[in-house]
């Protein structure tokens, strides 16, 4: 996921849309050939579609434009996106029993032709009590029904946070509700406050590949120099795909640090397509003038000290 300023300023626009911090919802899509193919499950696009709606109505901060009926006069409504990104049952070390897993992730998208959004995920877990149809079956639903309300919940967060001041989502920082703080570090990076740097450095030591990337972006974003020593520092650490991503993104960082990191790999990694994505990173780095002074046309060319013609 890229965050941008469009997506404050669209999600800002939605804002106008609501009332004592309500939201408009004109368009829900349900996406995942989970949806289809889990016969344990055994529900359509259409039903699960219902059960966001109902969870929606029941967080109490949304409202839905009921088909036919148009959105006000000036309204920016948001468009929702429910993608169910896995069903399953499985066993988990060091609990008993068999589980109902259901991850979803919805994307949360303002009015017009904007394509910046938030996405938010949710996980249900729901132990399964039997061995039967009936029995799987409704923990699988629970499980749905849990992870439904784990994202409305975290949109309805998420959306309150852009809605804030700088200095109120910094308070956020502190919070105990970990949304809270996520959802803060997300709109802070957006609007390239640089009171997030540190958070989001912070959130490159996770154990989950997709929070460590939701940092990188947010530092990218931010462009930030004490970004690149701990992108280098993680790029010990990953494989060649991961390593590609960090090699990148310290090319959209820049800076002097980031430059001769990319010098080096560039001329040493003993993988040619390492080689190739941090010369091009670096030519970034050049072009744009993010880096050295002086010497950087050069040593990008293949002509720097102590640099061998390719």
């Amino acid at each position: 996921m890229r965050w941008s300023a469009e997506l404050a300023a669209c999600l800002l626009l939605a804002s106008c849309s609501r009332k004592a911090d309500r939201y408009l919802v004109d368009r829900i899509d349900v996406e995942g050939d989970t949806v289809e193919r889990n016969a344990v499950m055994a529900l359509t696009p259409a039903q699960v579609q219902a059960l966001l709606e109902a969870k929606l109505i029941a967080q109490g901060g949304f409202d839905l434009i009921r088909p036919g009926h148009a959105a006000p006069e000036g309204a920016a409504p948001l468009k929702l996106k429910l993608v169910l990104e896995f069903t399953r049952e499985a066993h988990k070390e060091g609990r008993p029993g068999t589980w109902a897993e259901v991850g979803a992730t919805l994307a949360v998208r303002g009015g017009g032709d904007e394509l910046a959004r938030y996405e938010l995920v949710g996980l249900g877990e729901v132990q399964v009590n039997g061995e039967s149809l009936d029995e799987r079956q409704a923990s699988v639903r629970r499980a749905l029904e849990a992870a439904l309300e784990q994202t409305v919940e975290s949109a309805a967060l998420q959306l309150a946070a852009v809605s804030k001041q700088d200095a109120a989502l910094v308070k956020d920082l502190s919070s105990t509700d970990p949304r809270v703080r996520e959802f803060a570090v997300r709109v802070l990076a957006d609007r390239k406050n640089p009171a997030a740097v540190e958070p989001l450095l912070e959130r490159l030591k996770s154990p989950e590949g997709q929070e460590v990337r939701r940092a990188i972006g947010g530092l990218v974003a931010l462009k930030d120099a004490r970004a690149v020593p701990a992108l280098i520092d993680l790029a010990r650490e990953k494989d060649l795909m991961f390593l590609r991503e960090i090699v990148f993104a310290l090319g959209a960082v820049g800076g002097e640090e980031a430059e001769a990191y990319l010098f080096t790999v560039a001329q040493g990694h003993d993988q040619p397509a390492i080689r190739a994505a941090a010369q091009e990173a670096l030519d970034e780095v050049v072009s744009s003038g993010r880096g050295r002074k002086e010497g950087a046309a050069s040593a990008s060319s293949g002509h720097g000290p102590g640099r061998k013609t390719p």
